[in-house]
C-alpha cells in the first residue's frame, strides 16, 4: 500500500506526464508543419518568379508597342543628326536606335571614328585642357569647358584619359546628354578598362540622363562586341533578309525578329528605314540599369537561351536568342524564414509546456474555488435556517399563546401585531429565496409602469424606519418629481436591501443619507453611510451571490450574501447599473443609475 504522500506524488507525476503529451504532439506536428510550410514557400516563391517573368515580358512588349505607336507618328528630318534626336525620344531603354539608308546600309549606330590623328590634338586644345583642369576662375573654367566640348572631343589629359566625358559630366545638362552618349558609343572601344569602369560609375549617377540614354551608354561601356557589329550580324540573317525583301505593311511599318534581335522599323518617305532594335547587349544593359522595374527583392538577368539558366522557373523568352530570367536578390530568404518558423515552433513548444504545467495550478485553484463554493452553500443554508428559525419560532410561540388562552384581552392586540410582523418577516425571507431562484434562472423580470422614483424612495425610507425605529433619522435629498418607467416593488426591494446593509455593516456609520437626483442622462439614487468602507478589491465581488466580506464585522453579522446580488439584478432588469464608491475608513456610497427616457 502506498502512503498518502507517495500517492500524491504518483498522481502529480501522472498529471505532469499527461500534461506534457500534448506538448510533445504539438512539437512533432509543428515540425512537420514547418517542413510543409518551407516547401510551400518555395513553391510560392517559384510561382511568384514565374509571374514576375511574365510581367517582365509583358512590360517589354508594352514598351515596344508604345515605341511602335510613337515611331509611326514621329516626323524625321533629312539629316542624320535630326533622325538621331527623334529616335532618342522614342527608343525604350532596352533598345538601340536604328537607321538604314536607301541602300539598306547601316547609318545608325554610326561607325566609330577613324583611328587617324584627330585635329583635336592641337596646342589650343591642350591649352584648354590645362585651363579646365587647373584654373579656379569659374568664368574661365566654363568657357574652357564649352570649347573643349565643341572643338576638342578627342583631347586627353595628362594621365592619358579622354577628357570629353569628364568635362561633359562635370555639369551635364539635358541638352548635352545625347552628344555625350553618342561620344561614348563612338569611343567605348578606345577606352582603357579602368577608364571605362570610371565612366560607367559616373553615367549611373548622372541625373540629366534619361533611362533610354543611360541604357545606351551603359551598353556601349560593357566592353562586349560593338552594337553596330551585332546589328549587322542580325541584318545578315535569313529572317531579316526575308522581312526586308517583303517590305513594310500598309501603315509603312516593318516588324520582324531575327536570332538575338527584335526589329521595329518605319519606312520614311525618302526610302530610309528608321526605328529600333532590341539586342541581347541592350537588354542586359537595361536590366542592369533597373528597367523595367522589378518587384522588391527580385532582379532580372539576360542570357541568349532559356537553357542558359539552370532553373527554368522564372524564365521568359522574347525571341530566339533573347531570354530573361527573374531571380530573388536574396536566395537565403526562405531558409531564414524556415529558421524563424522553427524558433517560433520552439517558443510555442515552450509555451505549451508552461501551459501544461500551469494546468496543475489551475486545477488546484479550481478545487479551492469548488471547496469555497461548497462552504458558501453550507453557510447559506445555515444563514437561511437561522433567518427562518427566528420568525418561525416567534410565530409558533405567539400561536401557542393564543391557542392556550394565556394572553389577556388587553394584550391580544400587541400579540397580533407581533404575529403579523413576524409573518411579514418570514414572507420577506421566503420572497428573497424565490427571487434568488428566479435570478439564477435569469427570470427576474420587471413589471414596469410610470412611477415617481422620488415617491418610491420616500416610501421605502418610511417602511425601513418603521421596521427599525431605533435607527437614527435618515437624511433625505430628493429631487421631486422624478418620473421613470420602473417596477416600484423591485425598486423598493433594492433600496430596502441597501438600507438594511447599511444598518448591518455600518451600525456606527449613521446618520445615513438617501439622495435622488434627476439629470438629462437619467436618475441616480444614492445610499450613503459613514461606516468602515469597502476596499477596492472587494467592490466588484460583493455583488456576486453568497459573497461577503471576510472582516470580523461581516462574520459577526447575520446575512446570506444575497442582498447586493438582488440589487444588481434589479438594476439589470431596468437596463441600469448598480455600483459602489468607497474607500476604507471613509464610508460607502451605493449608486442605482436608471437610464433616461428615449425620445
Amino acid at each position: 500500500m502506498l502512503t498518502e504522500r507517495a500517492a500524491r506524488l504518483r498522481d502529480l507525476l501522472l498529471f505532469v506526464t499527461l500534461a506534457l503529451l500534448p506538448s510533445i504532439a504539438v512539437g512533432v506536428l509543428g515540425l512537420r508543419a514547418v517542413e510543409g510550410e518551407e516547401a510551400a514557400q518555395r513553391r510560392e516563391a517559384q510561382s511568384a518568379l514565374d509571374f514576375s517573368a511574365e510581367r517582365l515580358r509583358l512590360r517589354v512588349e508594352q514598351a515596344l508597342a508604345e515605341a511602335d505607336v510613337a515611331l509611326a507618328a514621329a516626323r524625321f528630318g533629312p539629316d542624320l543628326q535630326d533622325a538621331e534626336r527623334t529616335l532618342a525620344g522614342i527608343v525604350p531603354p532596352f533598345a538601340a536606335p536604328l537607321l538604314l539608308d536607301r541602300d539598306r546600309a547601316l547609318a545608325l549606330p554610326a561607325a566609330p571614328p577613324a583611328s587617324a590623328a584627330s585635329p583635336a590634338s592641337t596646342p589650343h586644345c591642350n591649352t584648354l585642357a590645362a585651363t579646365f583642369t587647373t584654373t579656379k576662375n569659374p568664368g574661365a573654367r566654363k568657357a574652357a569647358r564649352k570649347e573643349l566640348l565643341d572643338l576638342c572631343p578627342d583631347v586627353r589629359g595628362a594621365g592619358g584619359r579622354f577628357l570629353y566625358p569628364v568635362v561633359a559630366l562635370s555639369n551635364l545638362s539635358e541638352s548635352e546628354a545625347p552628344a555625350l552618349v553618342a561620344w561614348i558609343e563612338g569611343h567605348a572601344s578606345s577606352l582603357a578598362p579602368g577608364e571605362r569602369e570610371a565612366t560607367r560609375e559616373e553615367i549611373t549617377t548622372a541625373a540629366a540622363l534619361g533611362e533610354a540614354l543611360r541604357a545606351r551608354a551603359l551598353l556601349a561601356l560593357k566592353g562586349s562586341p560593338s552594337t553596330r557589329g551585332r546589328i549587322l550580324e542580325a541584318l545578315r540573317s535569313e529572317e531579316a533578309a526575308t522581312a526586308l525583301r517583303g517590305g513594310p505593311d500598309r501603315a509603312g511599318m516593318l516588324r520582324f525578329r531575327a536570332p538575338g534581335a527584335i526589329f521595329v522599323l518605319r519606312a520614311l518617305d525618302d526610302g530610309r528605314l528608321a526605328g529600333l532594335v532590341v539586342l541581347g547587349e541592350s537588354l542586359a544593359a537595361s536590366l542592369d540599369a533597373g528597367f523595367p522595374a522589378m518587384q522588391p527583392g527580385e532582379r532580372a538577368l539576360f542570357a541568349p537561351t532559356v537553357s542558359s539558366f539552370g532553373d527554368l522557373r522564372g524564365t521568359t523568352l522574347l525571341s530566339p536568342g533573347l531570354a530573361m530570367h527573374v531571380v530573388p536578390v536574396d536566395r537565403t530568404a526562405i531558409d531564414r524564414r524556415a529558421a524563424r518558423s522553427r524558433r517560433v515552433l520552439a517558443a510555442i513548444g515552450g509555451g505549451a509546456v508552461a501551459l501544461s504545467l500551469g494546468l496543475l495550478a489551475l486545477l488546484w485553484a479550481r478545487m479551492r474555488a469548488a471547496r469555497r463554493t461548497s462552504e458558501l452553500r453550507v453557510d447559506f443554508v445555515s444563514a437561511v435556517s437561522h433567518e427562518l428559525r427566528t420568525p418561525v419560532s416567534s410565530v409558533r410561540m405567539f400561536a401557542e399563546l393564543l391557542e392556550s388562552g394565556r394572553v389577556e384581552p388587553e394584550e391580544q392586540h400587541e400579540v397580533f401585531e407581533a404575529l403579523a410582523r413576524e409573518s411579514k418577516r418570514l414572507g420577506d425571507t421566503v420572497e428573497r429565496m424565490l427571487s434568488l431562484g428566479r435570478m439564477a434562472k435569469g427570470r427576474l423580470a420587471a413589471v414596469r409602469a410610470e412611477a415617481d422614483l422620488a415617491t418610491v424612495a420616500d416610501e421605502a425610507l418610511l417602511a425601513f424606519e418603521e421596521r427599525f425605529p431605533d435607527v437614527p433619522a435618515i437624511e433625505r435629498a430628493i429631487d421631486a418629481p422624478a418620473p421613470a418607467h420602473v417596477d416600484p416593488g423591485l425598486v423598493r426591494l433594492a433600496l430596502d436591501n441597501l438600507l438594511d446593509n447599511a444598518r448591518k455593516y455600518a451600525p456606527d456609520g449613521a446618520p445615513y443619507r438617501l439622495v435622488v437626483r434627476r439629470a438629462d442622462e437619467g436618475i441616480t439614487i444614492r445610499v450613503e453611510d459613514r461606516g468602515p468602507g469597502i476596499s477596492r478589491r472587494d467592490q466588484k465581488r460583493i455583488f456576486e451571490p453568497f459573497e461577503r466580506l471576510d472582516d470580523k464585522l461581516s462574520r459577526e453579522t447575520e446575512g446570506s450574501g444575497l442582498g447586493l446580488s438582488l440589487v444588481r439584478h434589479v438594476m439589470r432588469a431596468h437596463g441600469g447599473t448598480a455600483r459602489v464608491e468607497s474607500e476604507p475608513g471613509r464610508g460607502a456610497t451605493f449608486l442605482l443609475i436608471f437610464p433616461g427616457r428615449k425620445g
